[in-house]
């Protein structure tokens, strides 16, 4: 399933609906907006940086919100999103993620809708941005802004960086 292009879409009943922005002109969240703009420089004129641009000492301002995703074979066949890297805010809200493929530390549903916009992301070698309500745990009083881009070269996408801001719902 892919995601509209700018609108809404919903993977089951009784989970909140996901806002797709291709545009990336409507991100509210700083430490977001600061994750695009990196990428955005560090991509210059290619369509997509490598991971090997990236440099944790360039992401200090908004470490705790970076999230780093390879889409790597499991056993049984098929891909799923290994997580390199993710930042404090991830795994205040999801537990302990790095290290591990989503489908081992997210319920199916919320993985499920997590691998819509990562498989996006990856088809159409662009980054998109997503606002939700959080659909884990039962913290629906929470929202989320997640900016998700591609890193690779010569057009082959394996891995993904990922800025994700969780702040609660008044």
């Amino acid at each position: 399933m892919c995601p509209p292009d700018d609108g809404l879409f919903s993977l089951s009943d009784g989970m909140p609906p996901v806002h797709i922005d291709r545009t990336l002109d409507h991100l509210t969240r700083a430490p977001v907006i600061k994750g695009r703009d990196y990428w955005r420089a560090l991509r210059g004129d290619r369509p997509m940086p490598t991971r090997a641009d990236i440099a944790p000492r360039d992401l200090r301002e908004f470490l705790p919100h970076v999230g780093l995703m390879e889409a790597l074979p499991i056993p049984g066949g098929g891909e799923d999103y290994f997580v390199r890297i993710a930042g404090g805010k991830m795994e205040e809200i999801f537990g302990p993620m790095t290290g591990q493929f989503i489908q081992s530390v997210l319920p199916p549903e919320t993985a499920a809708r997590w691998r819509v916009i990562l498989d996006e992301v990856r088809r159409s070698r662009m980054p998109l941005a997503a606002t939700s309500r959080v659909a884990y745990n039962n913290l629906r009083h929470l929202k989320q802004e997640v900016f998700i881009a591609p890193l690779g070269a010569d057009g082959d996408v394996r891995m993904l960086f990922g800025v994700l801001d969780i702040w609660p719902v008044i």
